[in-house]
C-alpha cells in the first residue's frame, strides 16, 4: 500500500495517515506540559496505550483512556491531593475527518496540570457527538489495565472538543 508521507489524507491506509498526526498530538502535549513545569506547576501526561470512545448505554459514556501504571499511580495522588480540576483547556485539530486534541485539566489553587491526548471521528462516532451536545460536556476516563480505579475529568464548555461547525 503506497503511502506519501508529505499528503496525509490522501494514502491507501488511513493508519499510515493517522500515525504521524498521533505523534505530533503526544509532542504537542510534551511541548505543553514543558511550558506548565517552566511556570513551576506540576504537569501529569498521560501517554495512553488505548483511547476508547464510547457513548449511550454503556457503563462510561465519552472518552476512555488507558494509562500505563507508571503515570497512573502519581495521577491518582495529585487527582486525590486536589479539591478537582476546575478548568480545562483544548488545544484542538481537525485533520482527515479526524478530531485531534489535547486537554489540559487545570487546578490552579495546587499549581497542578494533567495532560491528555484524545481523538475520535466525528463521521463515526456521531452517537458521541451528539451525545456530547445534548449534555453539553464531554468526560474524559483515564484507567490502568487492571480498573484498579477510574478517574474522571470533565469538560465543562464542550465547543473547543466538537468539530468545526457543531
Amino acid at each position: 500500500m503506497p503511502t506519501d508521507p508529505e499528503t496525509p489524507g490522501e494514502s491507501d491506509n488511513p493508519a499510515a495517515d493517522a500515525m504521524p498526526r498521533w505523534e505530533q498530538v503526544v509532542e504537542d502535549m510534551a511541548a505543553t506540559a514543558t511550558a506548565y513545569r517552566d511556570r513551576g506547576w506540576d504537569a501529569h501526561e498521560i501517554h495512553p496505550g488505548d483511547v476508547a470512545i464510547t457513548a449511550d448505554d454503556v457503563e462510561r459514556t465519552g472518552a476512555e483512556l488507558l494509562a500505563p501504571d507508571n503515570e497512573f499511580d502519581p495521577l491518582v495522588d495529585a487527582f486525590d491531593s486536589t479539591a478537582g480540576f476546575e478548568r480545562a483547556e483544548v488545544f484542538r485539530a481537525d485533520t482527515g475527518g479526524t478530531v485531534y486534541a489535547v486537554v489540559a485539566f487545570e487546578n490552579e489553587a495546587a499549581a497542578t496540570a494533567v495532560l491528555t491526548p484524545v481523538y475520535y471521528s466525528p463521521e463515526k462516532h456521531d452517537e458521541f457527538v451528539e451525545m456530547v451536545e445534548r449534555e453539553g460536556e464531554v468526560r474524559i476516563h483515564v484507567r490502568p489495565l487492571d480498573e484498579r480505579r477510574v478517574l474522571t475529568f470533565t469538560i465543562g464548555d464542550p465547543d473547543g472538543f466538537l468539530p468545526d461547525g457543531e
